[in-house]
């Protein structure tokens, strides 16, 4: 049997987000020690970058000033970590480096447009240097400075991984990147970085990583190194626009790969604080199609770098993280300092006992499999995560397919395709849906745009004569007879619209089921006088939910977007709505939860062992207090002939009864606090 390496198993792992003017009161010992009573099994440290963190011999690599001068601190560090069994990651940061540098090596830093530099921590008060912004395909990234620090490192040290902190390229301007872009794309660097190619900024970072990652190889093959990748476009202040990437071009230059899920509660909740799922979601996006390598998640431990001396409220920041392990991924906590220097005490606790929890659920998830029902076309979009958002507060377990990797093969897995609004235009995924409907799959599809419909029409359902409304307001959905299946749960028969529709006809063979209610006034007056709020016209054969038969399966289509609605308002009517669709096309789900729609729910499988997360976000946010959950309900069909031997909660280990009826097993989770696992043993 193949000798698994070190990073193959359980990992726990701490960052200590050093600072400088703290070096001379760290003590290795105490500090790994901490680190251990924490349950964390790996630390990651500053080593080299933007400072050296030991007597670095590379020229333009800045030495820490406040090394102690008769020992070697990081030597002292990897030792201590050691003697705990706790492997030891090198943090290195190249983005930046200070303004001394840059005036002797103007030619390493990236340019904007103007050709001035992209300036870090201006306004910073106090003695510091000034930071700028290094050029990904310039000298100090690679072969100049990066690349002798690196093996400088792997040489001298005994470090058991790399970490890159960020990593992505600056858009740049300078004649390096000029004749690079000219010579990759054939034309001119656009004029303004929106309209550069959609891969250049990851291409650069690709390139300048591949450099990097041959040396640390060609020095000590067997150290894994440790990448970001980007699971959603943003822009930063101090680095510009940041793309989402391909997870397989980043494992091109990586053996790990990892994402933060800040949950920025300084945005202000009218500033737009991250979703409930963003974490999740991370992780989804980040797991590779074989599953074979699971991602890390970075959780801060701060409500936001403004305020990253103090802890996220504890209500908030336990589920956040649980998150991460509950999807599948690495959990990785992100501090400022080290125990001594932390002194919201609540973070070290919240951080014990989320690791301890962990702890509790490693020898089950060991080698698990994602046991999903539904599988989500995903471009990182806001309709996509809409759907995501619909998925989860259905309690509709659900992997990602992402759409720079159409994995048709894959298809067999899922019960439920979802295709959300934009998604339908990328290559393979209207052949990709095809194929899985006819060999008897079900898809729900979401899209406005008349000539992806018309393309498609077959399998929608369609005759090929469409149109694009106005944007629509004071309009609902009617659910006709043959839809009433769709208002379960719902005594009504309309439900609030807003949006464009693309008109469309139905074919012979497909049903509609619910149409649209125009506008009955102009917004401006749908208020006042009363008494003319009568419908003018209560009823049209506009379909806004169509079901069609193609092959062995069915598709319903929806010709709006049922993702803004919910984006936007959030009302549960459009959620039941879906869960509704998503229950007509199944039939009856294999996995059935009753639960609160804060309560977010992941399956896992092993040979023999189905494992249930559930994550209890209940409470509006931040959330202020913890509020448990009592008596989820959980209904599992089985195989023929399965006979399960065991129910047990693993992680709060709460009181739980179950019965196995058949093939049908029911179970009661008498009480959720925050994360629980319910292991089912066959």
């Amino acid at each position: 049997m193949e000798k698994k390496m070190w990073w193959e198993g359980p990992m726990r792992v701490m960052q200590y987000n050093l600072q400088v003017a703290d070096t001379a009161w760290m003590d290795p010992k105490k500090i790994a020690f901490e680190t251990e009573q924490l349950a964390c099994n790996v630390v990651v440290m500053n080593v080299g970058g933007i400072y050296a963190w030991y007597p670095s011999k590379v020229k333009y690599h800045h030495i820490n000033e406040f090394l102690p001068k008769n020992r070697d601190l990081l030597a002292e560090l990897i030792q201590e970590f050691h003697g705990r069994n706790i492997k030891f990651v090198a943090r290195f940061d190249f983005s930046i480096t200070d303004d001394t540098t840059y005036l002797k090596k103007p030619q390493w830093f990236a340019r904007k447009r103007d050709k001035t530099p992209y300036f870090r921590g201006e306004k910073r008060m106090g003695n510091w240097s000034l930071f700028l912004n290094t050029c990904a395909n310039g000298g100090y990234r690679n072969e100049e400075v990066a690349v002798p620090v690196i093996k400088e490192v792997l040489e001298k040290y005994d470090i058991d991984g790399i970490f890159f902190n960020a990593p992505m390229a600056s858009p740049c301007f300078c004649e390096k990147c000029q004749e690079k872009y000219e010579k990759v794309y054939g034309v001119s660097m656009p004029e303004l970085e929106e309209e550069f190619a959609p891969d250049w900024i990851s291409r650069c970072t690709k390139d300048n990583i591949g450099v990097i990652y041959q040396a640390i190889k060609e020095t000590r093959e067997e150290v894994p190194m440790i990448l970001y990748y980007i699971p959603y476009s943003w822009s930063f202040l101090g680095m510009g626009r940041i793309e989402r990437d391909s997870i397989y071009e980043r494992y091109a230059t990586a053996d790990l790969l990892c994402t933060e899920s800040q949950d920025v509660l300084s945005r202000g909740i009218h500033g737009g604080i991250p979703e409930t799922v963003n974490t999740t979601l991370a992780m989804k996006a980040g797991r590779r199609n074989d599953e074979a390598l699971r991602p890390f998640g970075i959780i801060h431990s701060c409500p936001g770098m403004d305020w990253r001396h103090v802890g996220l409220p504890t209500a908030e920041y336990l589920p956040w993280m649980c998150q991460v392990p509950a999807a599948g991924g690495i959990l990785w906590h992100s501090v400022t300092g080290y125990p001594d220097t932390i002194t919201d005490k609540r973070i070290l606790k919240a951080i014990d006992k989320v690791d301890h929890m962990i702890v509790k659920s490693e020898v089950d998830m060991d080698g698990a499999r994602s046991k999903a029902e539904a599988v989500l076309f995903w471009d990182g979009g806001e309709h996509a995560i809409a759907w995501a958002d619909i998925l989860t507060k259905n309690h509709i377990t659900y992997d990602f397919m992402q759409d720079y990797a159409i994995a048709g093969e894959n298809m067999k897995n899922y019960r439920l395709a979802i295709v959300p609004q934009g998604l339908l235009k990328c290559a393979g995924v209207k052949e990709t849906v095809k194929e899985y409907v006819n060999q008897g799959g079900t898809a729900i599809i979401e899209n406005l745009n008349a000539r992806e419909t018309v393309d498609f029409a077959d399998v929608l359902g369609v005759t090929s004569s469409v149109s694009t409304s106005e944007y629509l307001k004071a309009s609902y959905l009617r659910f006709e007879e043959t839809g009433k299946m769709l208002k379960q749960g719902m005594d009504t028969d309309k439900l609030a619209f807003r949006g464009q529709v693309l008109y469309c006809t139905p074919d012979t063979d497909c049903e509609c089921l619910a149409t649209l209610v125009p506008p009955f006034a102009p917004v401006e007056v749908t208020g006042a006088p009363p008494e003319r709020a009568s419908m003018p016209v209560s009823h049209t054969d506009i379909p806004l939910i169509m079901k069609h038969v193609y092959g062995k399966g069915e598709v319903i289509y929806l010709p709006f977007a049922l993702s803004a609605l919910t984006r936007e308002f959030r009302l549960m009517d459009h959620y039941h709505l879906a869960g509704n669709m998503a229950d007509c096309l199944l039939k009856q789900r294999e996995l059935n939860i009753t639960a609160p729609s804060t309560v977010q729910v992941t399956a896992f499988e092993t040979a023999g062992k189905y494992m249930i997360h559930f994550i209890n976000e209940t409470g509006e946010r931040p959330i202020r207090e913890t509020i448990p959950v009592h008596d989820i309900q959980v209904q599992v069909m089985l195989s023929e002939n399965v006979q399960v031997k065991s129910v047990h909660a693993k992680i709060e280990e709460q009181e739980l009864t179950w019965e196995q009826t058949g093939n049908c097993l029911t179970i009661t989770l008498h009480q959720l606090d925050v994360w629980e696992m319910i292991t089912i043993a066959f």
